[in-house]
């Protein structure tokens, strides 16, 4: 493949290619299906099986990675994705079919390798009663490798989007990394969860320090990651002008998260990288960016469904990232874009009620 072949894309996401299933069930999930966890993981035949059993289930294109992709290219910026998917006697699997039309309807660059195995789910079961249980099989997903990761598109790209569940294969995570430094290609990282936060904290931080990084979290998963690295302690002087940052919540707040604000501020203090985004949910968002705060509060709502919210917040901020939006106005065209997917399973909704952000976007693109 020749430079001329790989188009240009500004956001070019890499991570997990999985379907989200979200069904209704009557009774007990767990004596339904013998599922005690609130998440879990399994194995591709325990997932049909449970498949099988579903009479009405709701099939979108998921992973954080794609959905930053499609809601990237619904506001009017070039976006690509690159991950596995399942195939079947040598042909894309009925999910992987899903996967690439979704995408391609979205106007997605698609780089996607074929992995033997099935394609990744992610399976949420809501019963009548309000209990859920999220089952995940990302199978062919995990088969993706440095190999599979087209250098040409790195070189195009303005920012390399990747997903945190990728944090633990070293072999991948490198290529990437090592291709992003070649090409001055910025990069950006959705931590994913809290497990992830407690897993990988001195990983990230690593990251962090070396290469030009936008890092995303949500609060909880900003509290993990400040206490899996041993609570480091910040400067006392911050705490004035974090307090006035946060106003009255500050000394009302949760003392983790306090304390966490401090860390952050001081470890981009003085410097262009790393920027860090909090998600707030309901109360917005912060970012901390050379030792600077920059907060933008939102509307709260009552959600249908939180799955993908998270995405479409990083992928709306990333797009006025590229469009050269400030900090804060970032941060609240992803507070905008995260209130649209909150009453839609997944990020499957209807480009149309996007097109105020896109219009948005593209005059500041041409100013």
């Amino acid at each position: 493949m020749t430079v001329d072949s790989v188009k240009d894309i500004e956001l070019l996401c890499i991570g997990n290619a999985l379907v989200d299933i979200f069904a209704e069930v009557e009774g007990d999930p767990d004596n339904l299906f013998g599922l005690t966890a609130p998440v879990q993981h399994t194995d591709d035949k325990t997932i049909r099986e449970i498949l099988a059993l579903l009479n009405d289930i709701n099939a979108v294109a998921g992973g954080g990675a794609s959905n930053v992709a499609k809601i990237a290219s619904f506001l009017g910026v070039s976006s690509g994705f690159a991950g596995m998917v399942g195939s079947h006697r040598g042909e894309p699997d009925r999910f992987a079919k899903l996967f690439e039309n979704e995408l391609k309807e979205a106007g997605v660059e698609l780089l996607l390798s074929r992995s033997p195995k099935p394609t990744g789910i992610f399976l949420m079961l809501r019963s009548a009663e309000g209990e859920t249980r999220i089952v995940v099989s990302p199978s062919a997903a995990l088969d993706l490798s440095g190999d599979d990761i087209v250098e040409e598109s790195l070189q195009k790209a303005r920012v390399v989007v990747l997903d945190g569940y990728m944090l633990g294969r070293e072999g991948l995570i490198k290529r990437i990394l090592e291709l992003a430094v070649k090409h001055g290609t910025e990069i950006a990282l959705d931590i994913g969860s809290i497990e992830m936060a407690k897993i990988c904290a001195k990983d990230i931080l690593c990251l962090c320090q070396e290469y030009p990084l936008i890092l995303f979290m949500n609060e909880e998963e900003s509290k993990a990651f400040y206490e899996a690295l041993g609570s480091p302690e910040a400067d006392p002087e911050d705490e004035n002008k974090i307090s006035l940052a946060f106003s009255g919540e500050w000394r009302q707040g949760d003392s983790v998260f306090r304390r966490s604000c401090l860390f952050f501020r001081k470890l981009t203090r003085g410097e262009l990288y790393p920027i860090i985004v909090v998600k707030r949910g309901s109360r917005g968002a912060v970012v901390f960016a050379g030792g600077d705060i920059h907060r933008a509060e939102t509307l709260p709502v009552i959600p249908l469904e939180t799955t993908g919210a998270g995405d479409a917040f990083c992928a709306a901020f990333l797009c006025g990232w590229v469009r050269r939006r400030s900090l804060s106005e970032c941060a609240q065209l992803g507070n905008r874009a995260a209130r649209e997917v909150l009453d839609t399973p997944g990020t499957r909704i209807d480009p149309k009620r996007l097109a105020h952000l896109a219009k948005t976007l593209q005059a500041s693109s041409a100013s």
